[in-house]
């Protein structure tokens, strides 16, 4: 029988021997690295506290791309991005640390301005699979096009053009609501991820359907 929360995620999300394409530090802060020659992100699925990941130092080629408070309880990446089918992450050790390539940013969607509308929405290449536990309360987001995105980030750290209030500014036509869990709920992102970053520090990906 399975009743811890990662014991009840590692059940059905993905291949336990892939152990680094795992996230089991529930909501914690978790820290990112981009390499500025190929665009490609990489994580650490070891959380970071604040100041850790502050006296950090990435390898040369490399710069922070901030740190963010997870939305999720468990996260599974299924591959990396340009590999041809499912199987352990690109990975690269950094004094001690392991870091995994998870993602490609890709295009951006040009209707909304960052400075204008507190608003950056982009499509993100990544294979990336979430548990939520049951008896938790999450926010939905509904856009425009009427489908629904999950919570990704709560709170964000070291990213330039963070607003200093976390009140969001939603578009026209944009809904949050909240739900009860009742159940653990697993969500399989499409790839690519169309993700909504919000300067107030929250992010929602998707597009899904969650029928909840």
């Amino acid at each position: 029988m399975t009743n811890t929360l990662n014991e009840r995620a590692q059940s059905g999300m993905g291949n336990l021997d892939w152990q680094h394409n795992w996230v089991l530090d529930g909501l914690a802060f978790y820290g990112e690295i981009m390499e500025l020659a190929t665009g490609k992100v990489w994580l650490s699925p070891q959380s970071f506290t604040e100041q850790s990941y502050a006296d950090f130092t990435p390898p040369e080629g490399f710069i922070k791309s901030g740190i963010g408070k997870a939305a999720m309880d468990v996260a599974f990446f299924r591959r990396s991005p340009a590999a041809e089918q499912d199987g352990p992450l690109e990975t690269m050790e950094v004094d001690g640390r392991i870091f995994t390539h998870v993602a490609v940013p890709g295009t951006i969607d040009t209707q909304f301005d960052v400075n204008k509308d507190g608003l950056l929405l982009l499509d993100v290449n990544k294979y990336h699979s979430v548990m939520f536990a049951k008896g938790r309360r999450i926010e939905i987001l509904s856009c425009a096009d009427g489908r629904d995105y999950i919570p990704q980030i709560t709170e964000v750290r070291g990213i330039p053009g963070l607003s200093e209030s976390s009140q969001r500014i939603l578009p026209t036509g944009w809904t949050v609501r909240e739900l009860t869990l009742q159940e653990d709920l697993f969500v399989e992102v499409p790839f690519p991820a169309r993700v909504c970053f919000f300067t107030s520090g929250h992010s929602f990906q998707g597009p899904v359907t969650l029928n909840l």
